[in-house]
């Protein structure tokens, strides 16, 4: 008996590896010649990644999710933004009769009588596998009876799935993550999470940083005096300080005209928002998602001050440089040197354009106040 060469042993085990893999990984060279990003909304979402839309409550964050997802369901632009068609699940896990009502208003408002959108309420623990398993067996029914795959899936709001667990809890939060991939994975949609801000006010999101470390965008919404905002704080793959600006229209779905719910009505001459005025510079960038982080990890409630907003968090400019630095402020070059010269200008960049504010060493995401602004310039950079 002729005993098989070590050669074809291994090319038999490469086959084998080969049938097994089943799409687990890619080597080098199975790498496309080129590859292009597959967006949901053109320039904002990208198709199968994750995002979190949030803001205070009566601000507009779910409306404005829900007319986003009312647009791709429809395959129609989303203020100015090509969408990617396909169906939608909107996942109401407060206020499902609203999230009806609303969608009742867009149907009268637009005169469309059938879309491949779906709204599907309960009690979910998302931090349980067993749950997200049963949400992706929903996604298969939905698409059976739409035709259509999910290209989006909405859970509002984040609190609520995660059924009474710790937002300020790595172990939870990091829950919500595994979550989040496992949608992923499972249905190739899009998932958007609403979500809220601290009682304390600011622009980011409640909670521990795992959530803003994991999404691909964040979108902050923010009602004004002439109309409401949705802002990309955070881009992994488009422009951050992109916004959308929009008002609510009450249209009445009740045949005495008595019940009305709201729809999203363009905006297109709101002047910018204060302070997300202004493209921040790449380094910029850097140093708002390191502070982010910083307070979400580590930031504190500001001790009592005539200069520093009651109740807000702050943490040291050497907690903001550390995380600042960690994240790679001044690109390929690491020198002592580069990183100091491009976190002085970077975190001058965003103090000048009022995204944050600076007071005895104290540094917090602020709306704009001169005086805090001015103490800075008085501080001396290492």
């Amino acid at each position: 008996m002729i005993e098989p060469s070590t050669a074809d042993n291994a090319a038999l085990d490469a086959k084998i590896i080969q049938l097994e893999r089943k799409g687990r990984f890619l080597l080098f060279c199975e790498l496309e010649a080129q590859s292009s990003k597959e967006w949901l909304v053109h320039n904002l979402l990208g198709h199968g990644e994750a995002s979190a839309m949030y803001g205070k409550p009566g601000d507009g964050k779910s409306v404005l999710a829900q007319d986003l997802g009312l647009h791709v369901a429809a395959g129609w632009p989303w203020h100015g933004r090509g969408v990617r068609r396909g169906a939608v699940l909107y996942i109401a896990l407060e206020r499902r009769k609203l999230v009806e009502r609303r969608a009742i208003a867009f149907r009268e408002k637009h005169g469309i009588r059938d879309l491949p959108f779906a709204i599907m309420g309960g009690v979910y623990d998302f931090r349980d596998k067993r749950a997200v398993a049963y949400i992706i067996e929903i996604v298969r029914q939905v698409e059976v009876l739409t035709g259509e795959q999910i290209v989006m899936i909405v859970i509002d709001t984040l609190s609520r799935g995660l059924c009474g667990g710790d937002e300020n809890s790595p172990k939870d939060m990091g829950a919500i993550v595994a979550a989040t991939g496992i949608l992923q994975q499972g249905t190739g949609a899009h998932v958007l999470w609403i979500h809220h801000i601290p009682i304390d006010g600011g622009e980011r999101m409640r909670g521990h940083g795992a959530l803003l470390g994991a999404v691909d965008t964040t979108i902050s919404v923010v009602k004004g005096d002439a109309g409401r905002t949705g802002t990309v704080v955070k881009a992994n793959d488009s422009e951050e300080g992109e916004q959308v600006t929009f008002m609510l229209e009450s249209v009445p779905i009740s045949q005495d005209g008595e019940t009305t719910a709201p729809v999203v009505v363009p905006l297109q001459n709101l002047p910018p928002r204060t302070p997300n005025s202004g493209r921040l510079t790449k380094g910029a960038q850097t140093a708002l998602r390191a502070l982010t982080e910083a307070l979400n990890e580590q930031g504190e409630p500001a001790a009592a001050s005539n200069h520093i907003p009651a109740g807000v968090r702050v943490v040291s400019v050497e907690q903001w440089r550390q995380y600042a630095y960690r994240r790679g402020i001044s690109a390929a070059d690491t020198t002592p040197r580069a990183q100091q010269k491009a976190f002085q200008r970077a975190s001058e960049h965003l103090i000048g354009a009022g995204r944050v504010a600076v007071w005895d060493n104290q540094v917090w995401l602020t709306a704009g106040m001169p005086e805090a602004r001015t103490r800075w310039r008085t501080c001396e950079h290492p």
